[in-house]
């Protein structure tokens, strides 16, 4: 394969990364609009995002499933494209009937794009994917940094949310079409090495390892609080501590800024650390200092705590997959959906539960399930570091 070609399709990729970082991010930004355009309660809004993950799990098992058999290459446009196609559907809703099925097609599609892009860029870089993939979600990041910058100003210039998200779709077909240039010339890939997750483990001996529970549960609680920081940071900032949009905005950006910087320091300390041991005093401190920031309902000080939790917590998906691919170096396709599965219920719950507590107590009360969450990862962290003695040198997928 020419070296051209396979970096012309490597930046492609992260480009779409990076649009699919924003899509996700921009909806904590637009909340307020979508309550009063729809007249609809915060556990609604929250459900959205647990329709989404409905969508998200089917895609899990059938992409995990043909993700070897068919052409990687063809099938990223064509499924970017219809994820553009979705979040269209998304900005011409007439009904929240139709908004919450657009919300699944969404899903659907976002979780096939991750897989095949995933697969994709570690199968055309073989000999140092994790650099790449890890590359690749550096881009999910950037992208989700600046999702609220992105809707924030539109919203500022009096655009519509539905003209927001139809913007954004257009963009995402654009870039499929894109795909036919950058990508498709490639063609199928030929493995050069035979895969690892070919060897005679099956799922009941997976699950009656402990580890892979405790690493589960890991990924429950953080993806609760990172769903729905994402989701109703904006919205707390505005409704309870006063915050302009502008603020709102810079606060859930300042998240992600966090998350990206987290994600880079771990990567070149981890060397020299137990990255269980690093994580499990990241998420107490983080949750210790996000309790505080949140006692005090001064926006500064809250703002300030959440960045401080993403730079300590940023790392957390990344390395749980990186333990985990340590563990079972034969299953790791297998041990992916698995885990994955826990990712999406902490996604699918933490938006919904949250709204729902906002509706009972009041969104102040609600924001503190981010601070719990934080501390249930600690105890997990602490439960999964005595058997993890050190670290892969090859990074995880996420």
């Amino acid at each position: 394969m020419a070296e051209d070609s396979k970096n012309k399709a490597t930046f492609y990729c992260y480009w779409l990364m990076s649009l699919y970082g924003v899509s996700i991010v921009m909806i904590g930004t637009l909340v307020p609009e979508l309550l009063q355009y729809f007249e609809v309660s915060l556990s609604e809004i929250g459900f959205l995002m647990t329709i989404q993950c409905f969508g998200g799990i089917l895609a899990l098992f059938l992409g995990s499933r043909f993700a070897e058999k068919v052409k990687k290459s063809l099938i990223i446009p064509i499924a970017f494209g219809a994820l553009g196609l979705g979040l269209l559907i998304v900005g011409y809703s007439p009904s929240f009937i139709v908004l919450q099925s657009a919300f699944f097609i969404t899903g659907f599609f976002i979780r096939i794009t991750d897989i095949f892009l995933n697969a994709f860029v570690g199968q055309i870089h073989q000999e140092e994917s994790g650099i790449y993939l890890n590359r690749l979600h550096m881009f999910f990041s950037i992208g989700a940094f600046t999702g609220p910058f992105y809707s924030g100003m539109l919203i500022k210039l009096d655009f519509h949310w539905q003209q927001i998200y139809s913007i954004i779709g257009i963009l995402f077909v654009v870039s499929a079409l894109l795909g036919c240039w950058f990508i498709l010339p490639i063609g199928k890939m030929h493995q050069t090495q035979s895969p690892m997750n070919r060897a005679p483990l099956n799922f009941l001996e997976i699950i009656q390892d402990p580890k892979i529970w405790l690493l589960g549960a890991t990924l429950l609680f953080y993806s609760f609080h990172q769903l729905s920081v994402t989701v109703w940071l904006p919205y707390y900032m505005e409704d309870a501590l006063g915050a302009s949009k502008e603020m709102a905005n810079l606060a859930i950006s300042l998240f992600w800024f966090g998350i990206i910087l987290g994600r880079f320091f771990v990567s070149i300390i981890v060397k020299n650390q137990d990255p269980a041991r690093l994580l499990s005093y990241g998420a107490f401190v983080g949750a210790f200092l996000l309790m505080v920031g949140l006692y005090s309902r001064d926006i500064f000080l809250t703002t300030s705590a959440y960045f401080i939790v993403g730079l300590l917590t940023g790392a957390v998906i990344p390395l749980a997959f990186t333990i985990c691919y340590k563990i079972f170096p034969e299953v790791i396709a297998l041990a992916t959906t698995f885990l994955s599965i826990f990712l999406l219920s902490g996604q699918m719950v933490g938006p919904w539960l949250l709204g729902i507590s906002a509706e009972i107590f009041t969104i102040h009360h609600a924001i503190f399930l981010t601070v719990i969450t934080l501390f249930g990862c600690t105890v997990v962290w602490k439960l999964v570091s005595p058997p993890i003695a050190s670290i892969p040198t090859k990074p995880a997928l996420r």
